[in-house]
C-alpha cells in the first residue's frame, strides 16, 4: 500500500482574499487593445519557492524523517530517500516568465511515498502552463502530454491598485474606498471578514519594492507594488497554486501564522532584463489535445 505525505493537503491552505472582486473587472476588458495595460508589460522573470509548513517546520520532510527513523528501529529492510531528495520534500518550485500579454509558469513539485513499509521513493511531478493570445496551455512535462484551449491571453486593467499611484494623496479615493467597504461587507455577511487584507506598510524581496499586508489566520505577506502602470495589483493576497493567482498579482514573500501553511519566498525576481522567448513555447515531443 502507497503512503503519500501531506505536502499535497496544500490546498487546505489556500486563501480567499479580495482578488474574486477586485480583479473581477480584469477580463472584462476583452480584446481591446488601448485597454488592456498587460500589453506593455515588461519581460519579468520571478523564482520562488512554497513549502508547506506545520509548526514552522516543513511538513512532509518532517513526516519522512520520522517514518525513517521509525523503520530504522525496527528489523525491516529500508530504502531511504537520498539526501538531495530530502531537502526537497514538500517544496514546489516555481519560474514564472511574463512579457506583453504572455505569461508562463514552470512548476516542480517534490513529495515522496512507500513501497511496501519502509521502501521509500521520490515522487516529482513537473508542470508548465502558458496563456498567450490564441492559446492557453498546460503540460505535464514528466507524461509528456498536454492540454490547449483558446485564450484571448492576459488582460489588465491600469487602476488595479490606482490609489497607491498618488502616494502624495493620504487617504484613499472615495472609490476605492467604497469598493473595499462593500468587498468587507459582502465578507462579513459570508462570515469571511478576517479575509479582508489590511496594509502593513512597505518592504523589498529580491530586490523589489512589495506592500505589506496582514490577514488574520492568513498571515503576513508582501505583494509587489512595482507594477501599478501594466495593472498589477498590490492590495490582493493571492497564494492559490495555478495560474489564477499569478495573473493580477505578484506575492513576493508570505508567512503563515504560527509557522502552519504555505510559506513563499523569492530568490530572484528581475524586471525589464530580456528572457529567451522560449519559455512562451511547448517543448518538442508533447502530445497535445484541444479542449473544448
Amino acid at each position: 500500500m502507497q503512503h503519500r505525505s501531506l505536502t499535497w493537503l496544500a490546498s487546505a491552505f489556500v486563501a480567499l482574499p479580495l482578488v474574486a472582486c477586485l480583479a473581477s473587472g480584469n477580463h472584462d476588458a476583452g480584446t481591446d487593445g488601448a485597454k488592456n495595460a498587460a500589453n506593455a508589460t515588461p519581460p519579468i522573470h520571478v523564482s520562488q519557492t512554497m513549502v508547506v509548513l506545520r509548526d514552522g517546520r516543513p511538513a512532509s520532510e518532517e513526516n519522512y524523517r520520522q517514518a525513517l527513523a521509525d523503520c530504522r528501529k525496527g528489523s525491516l529492510p529500508t530504502q531511504p530517500l537520498g539526501d538531495d531528495v530530502v531537502g526537497k520534500l514538500g517544496r514546489t518550485f516555481y519560474d514564472v516568465w511574463y512579457e506583453g500579454a504572455r505569461l508562463s509558469e514552470r512548476a516542480d513539485r517534490w513529495d515522496y511515498q512507500t513501497a511496501g513499509t519502509c521502501q521509500f521513493k521520490p515522487v516529482h511531478e513537473s508542470t508548465l502552463a502558458i496563456i498567450k493570445p490564441g492559446e492557453t496551455v498546460t503540460v505535464d512535462l514528466i507524461g509528456k502530454t498536454g492540454t490547449r484551449q483558446p485564450s484571448e491571453g492576459v488582460v489588465r486593467e491600469v487602476g488595479t491598485d490606482a490609489a497607491a499611484e498618488h502616494a502624495a494623496k493620504p487617504a484613499e479615493s472615495d472609490d476605492d474606498a467604497a469598493l473595499r467597504a462593500a468587498v468587507a461587507a459582502q465578507l462579513n455577511k459570508q462570515g469571511q471578514g478576517d479575509l479582508m487584507a489590511r496594509s502593513a506598510g512597505t518592504d523589498s524581496a529580491a530586490g523589489q519594492p512589495c506592500k505589506r499586508l496582514d490577514q488574520p489566520g492568513i498571515g503576513e505577506s508582501c505583494v509587489w507594488s512595482g507594477g501599478r502602470k501594466w495593472g498589477f495589483s498590490s492590495d490582493v493576497v493571492d497564494d492559490t497554486e495555478g495560474l489564477n493567482g499569478r495573473l493580477d498579482s505578484i506575492l513576493l514573500w508570505r508567512h503563515p501564522p504560527q509557522g502552519t501553511g504555505k510559506q513563499w519566498t523569492t530568490e530572484k525576481m528581475t524586471v525589464g532584463a530580456a528572457i529567451d522567448g522560449k519559455v512562451f513555447e511547448v517543448p518538442s515531443g508533447i502530445s497535445l489535445t484541444t479542449a473544448n
